[in-house]
Order: C-alpha cells, then sequence, then structure tokens
C-alpha cells in the first residue's frame, strides 16, 4: 500500500509538471519554424526572408507585393522533409466600430492595443511583452520596440533578422481598397496606411507543423498507468481463479 501511495504521488508530480511547461507559447519547432500554441499558428522565424531568399532588397515592398509574395511563397522544412506553400500574411481583426478606433489601450488602432486585433499585435505585445512608444496615458514611455530580454530565450530569440520597422498585415482598410493595415515594431503603432507604402513581411500559416510530441514526464505517466492496469488485470484474473477453483 505505502509502494502504490509513493507511485500516485509521484504521478500527482508528473501531472503538475505537465501543466506547467503547457503554459508556454512560443515553441521553436526547428527548420526555421516557430509554433504559436495560443493561436494556434506557425511563424517563419526569419523575419525578412524576403530578402534573405533573394526576392526582394532589403525586404520591404508594397502591400499589393507583399501579399503576391507570401501567397506564392514555397518553404522546405528541413527537420521534417515537408515543404509549406499555404503561407499569409498575418491577420487584422477590426474591433468596435469599423475602422480606426484610435487610442492609447484596448483598441484595435494606436498604441497597446488589444492583442485579439492582429496576429502581429499578438506577437508583438503578448509574446515578446514590448512596449509601445505611448503608454496608456499617451506619454512617451522608454525601453519600447523591440527590446529582447536577455532572460526569455522563448520571445524574440527565436527569430531572425527581425526588423525595427514596420510590417504589412492581411487586410485593407474598410472603406478604402488603397490603404491596408501595418504594425510598427519600432514604435508599437498599429495603423492604416497607402498600400504603396513599401513595408516589411513576416510569414505566416495556421496549425502546427507537426503533432506535438509527449513530453518525457508524461510517456512516463503513460507507461506507470499501463503498468497498473496490466498488474490490476493480473489480480482479477488470479482473485477469480481462486473463487471458482478453491471452496471456502
Amino acid at each position: 500500500m505505502m509502494k502504490q501511495k509513493a507511485i500516485y504521488a509521484a504521478l500527482s508530480g508528473l501531472c503538475i509538471l505537465a501543466a506547467g511547461s503547457a503554459q508556454a507559447q512560443l515553441f521553436d519547432r526547428g527548420g526555421g519554424l516557430i509554433y504559436d500554441s495560443e493561436l494556434n499558428v506557425t511563424w517563419l522565424a526569419d523575419a525578412n526572408y524576403a530578402n534573405t531568399s533573394g526576392s526582394y532588397n532589403p525586404g520591404k515592398m508594397s502591400w499589393q507585393n507583399a501579399v503576391a509574395w507570401v501567397e506564392g511563397l514555397s518553404y522546405a522544412d528541413s527537420v521534417r522533409g515537408s515543404t509549406y506553400s499555404d503561407w499569409r500574411l498575418p491577420t487584422f481583426h477590426d474591433l468596435g466600430a469599423q475602422g480606426c478606433d484610435y487610442g492609447y489601450s484596448g483598441t484595435d488602432c494606436g498604441y497597446n492595443v488589444d492583442l485579439a486585433s492582429s496576429e502581429l499585435a499578438h506577437l508583438f505585445y503578448g509574446d515578446f511583452a514590448n512596449k509601445g512608444y505611448a503608454d496608456s496615458r499617451g506619454l512617451p514611455q522608454p525601453g519600447h520596440g523591440l527590446v529582447d530580454d536577455p532572460s526569455t530565450p522563448n520571445d524574440e530569440s527565436l527569430f531572425s533578422n527581425l526588423q525595427s520597422f514596420s510590417y504589412w498585415l492581411g487586410s485593407s482598410y474598410y472603406n478604402d481598397a488603397n490603404k491596408a493595415w501595418y504594425l510598427s515594431t519600432a514604435t508599437g503603432m498599429q495603423n492604416y496606411i497607402s498600400k504603396g507604402n513599401q513595408f516589411y513581411v513576416l510569414a505566416v500559416r495556421s496549425g502546427d507543423v507537426t503533432a506535438v510530441p509527449l513530453p518525457g514526464a508524461a510517456l512516463l505517466f503513460g507507461s506507470l498507468l499501463a503498468g497498473f492496469s496490466i498488474n490490476a488485470s493480473r489480480r482479477k484474473i488470479a482473485e477469480d481463479f481462486a473463487k471458482n477453483n478453491f471452496p471456502k
């Protein structure tokens, strides 16, 4: 009985460890791919792949060219031996009244925007924990823009060639087909602008690139449960045999 209690205690500890590890959001899948478990999207780790691949120098392009380039992108995953061709620009969600609800906190336009307003805002303000140029009162604040925290490995450190400039989002402005949304990683500003401007592209695709492997703790947990099940079945067989063959 004491042995069983010790094993159950160990299993409880493994469950706690597994629960804690599930809180992380960005995972390096290898092969130049970063998975966001909260958004269920996969980012291309090279934040200026248009330049790295030789398509655009230095990587900036108009919104129309950005859409065409990312939709035509095929990226070879050297880890899994797969090629992905379903890339897109990060999505934008118009919150509240249609158009730019400009503000300094919790809107879809301006600084410190709602994380749900775009996938890039979620990455910049949420996963990277970066600051906008202005605080919630509209006052300039130090330490804004792309600031990589050296004590946090699962943030900007997972990416390469991040540009302190503006990146295109995938939506036109609601009543002007000549304008589109963007987010500036230099200031944290999310707004709309003419599609003819030259901005960078961070490619993203929906879903994960692979089934999430079970961590070692979960594998051990499964093995122990299987052992319990086998032992319980053996005891049941022995009890039934004794009951039927050895009368009291």
